[in-house]
């Protein structure tokens, strides 16, 4: 059984530790795509509720004395560990949505990027994007390793005087497309 000195020293720690990690991901928010953002912004408030929530918990482990430590102490650990586990299953989901962007902003940012470059014409969106979604497909197709090319079969050799036989479309079978010895 750990000691409520313990237990409030670790919670502390773990909140520190979550201060340090939405500070640093607040901050690749603000690089990010404004459709990817609204949803990284939501992800964000999640875990600073969650973070929030364990500042409660200390604030309640602070106010209890030994002897009600003791009685509260399942109550208080199984409420820590679920707020730590739905602050690390948000974290993981921002980490992930900010280390691979959707295909759609990729393309997104594509598009922008060719919009740049040619002096941001006006009403040749449609244009730069599906040029984007050619670009993006061949940077998907670059991303691939090249299969390896199969070389084509040598072809049987043919006995001489004798035609080459085919398959006909129904059932398979051989036919001799050769004269007919009769």
């Amino acid at each position: 059984m750990k000691s409520k000195t313990t237990y409030q020293k670790r919670i502390e720690s773990q909140l520190t530790k979550w201060k340090t990690t939405i500070v640093g991901l607040s901050a690749n928010i603000e690089q990010a795509e404004a459709a990817a953002r609204a949803k990284l912004l939501e992800r964000l408030d999640r875990l600073n509720e969650k973070r929030a929530k364990g500042e409660k918990l200390l604030e309640k482990l602070s106010a209890t004395s030994e002897e009600a430590w003791e009685e509260m102490k399942s109550g208080i650990e199984q409420g820590w560990n679920e707020v730590t586990r739905t602050a690390k299953q948000a974290a993981a989901k921002m980490r992930k949505t900010i280390e691979h962007p959707s295909t759609e902003d990729e393309i997104r940012q594509i598009a922008y990027q060719l919009w740049l470059d040619e002096g941001c014409p006006h009403g040749r969106d449609r244009d730069h994007w599906f040029k984007a979604e050619s670009v993006w497909r061949e940077q998907q197709t670059a991303k691939q390793p090249a299969k390896a090319k199969r070389k084509p079969a040598a072809a049987a050799p043919q006995a001489k005087g004798r035609p080459a036989k085919r398959k006909s479309a129904s059932g398979g079978r051989s036919i001799n497309r050769g004269e007919d010895k009769t």
